[in-house]
């Protein structure tokens, strides 16, 4: 309880309600819904057809207002607490809304060749010395036309939902290259790589496979695998010309929001922070590589 606490102390009076407000909007329809279900039972039971068809209307309207619940935001949530959380852990960060700048650097980035749908949720960035870093969450489709017998059949298969961060690095890299989970991007050949254990979770493409062998040398793959078992996930990452991109499938990202009358889930957020200080040691790592 710790860090809701903290938050409880930081919000003002008006925030707090506002939040419980947000985030506690439509949660009636959740009760109020069972009078009209009950309400059918019953005209079923009386065989009136009036009663049902009036409650099954009643019900319909009742999702219908849950399902547009869905898609509102609770704002304290979004502009004040997610960045009281990050600064548990970053001094400064700060919140962006330029998401054209984010897909234009994911397009320049390499990491996904093929996808048809991209979402940017959240822009924030993390400064430090030397380096900022820029993290979105990011969602990344891509469209799968199958046809059966002439029926067409239309998937939007998730190819990325979690982080995409890029920084800028000291100085323009000899070699672009793209190091990626294995099956994340089949369309080329990978570079053969002298390691086992790094080979069999990531695939390496680069039109200069020597110079990158020479930039993956065995203490940079050991140090990117230990990255990879502190947050028990794989992170993608890529570098071309003076830019450093990585992408970490995590769909938690920045959803910790509480239950009842909490801020936030404490675990997730605990989470989330320690997802991003990996980030912040990863990307330090190759800046000081670059320098």
């Amino acid at each position: 309880m710790e860090l809701n606490q903290k938050l409880d102390k930081l919000l003002t009076s008006e925030q707090k309600n506002k939040f419980h407000r947000d985030n506690g909007k439509f949660r009636l329809l959740n009760n109020i819904v069972l009078i009209p279900i009950i309400l059918s039972l019953i005209g079923i039971y009386l065989e009136s057809i009036i009663i049902v068809s009036i409650s099954i209307a009643c019900i319909i309207l009742f999702l219908v207002l849950k399902i547009c619940s869905f898609s509102k935001k609770n704002v304290v949530y979004e502009n004040v607490i997610i960045p009281a959380v990050l600064k548990e852990n970053f001094n400064d960060i700060k919140l962006c809304d330029k998401h054209e700048i984010v897909k234009d650097e994911f397009k320049k980035s390499n990491l996904i060749n093929e996808y048809d749908k991209i979402k940017i949720d959240k822009y924030i960035i993390i400064k430090n010395e030397k380096y900022d870093i820029n993290i979105s969450k990011i969602n990344i489709k891509k469209l799968n036309i199958e046809e059966n017998d002439g029926v067409v059949d239309k998937d939007l298969e998730e190819k990325l939902s979690g982080i995409f961060a890029f920084t800028k690095l000291p100085k323009k890299a000899m070699t672009e290259f793209e190091v990626l989970k294995k099956d994340l991007e089949s369309n080329r050949e990978a570079v053969k790589i002298p390691n086992n254990e790094f080979d069999i979770v990531y695939d390496v493409f680069s039109k200069n496979p020597v110079e990158v062998r020479n930039i993956l040398s065995p203490g940079v793959m050991a140090r990117i695998l230990e990255f990879n078992n502190k947050i028990d996930n794989v992170i993608n990452f890529s570098i071309h010309e003076d830019m450093l991109y990585v992408a970490i499938n995590y769909k938690e990202f920045l959803k910790f929001k509480g239950k009842r009358k909490e801020y936030v889930d404490e675990e997730l957020a605990q989470k989330n922070l320690d997802v991003l200080e990996i980030l912040d040691i990863f990307v330090r790592y190759f800046v000081n590589i670059y320098e």
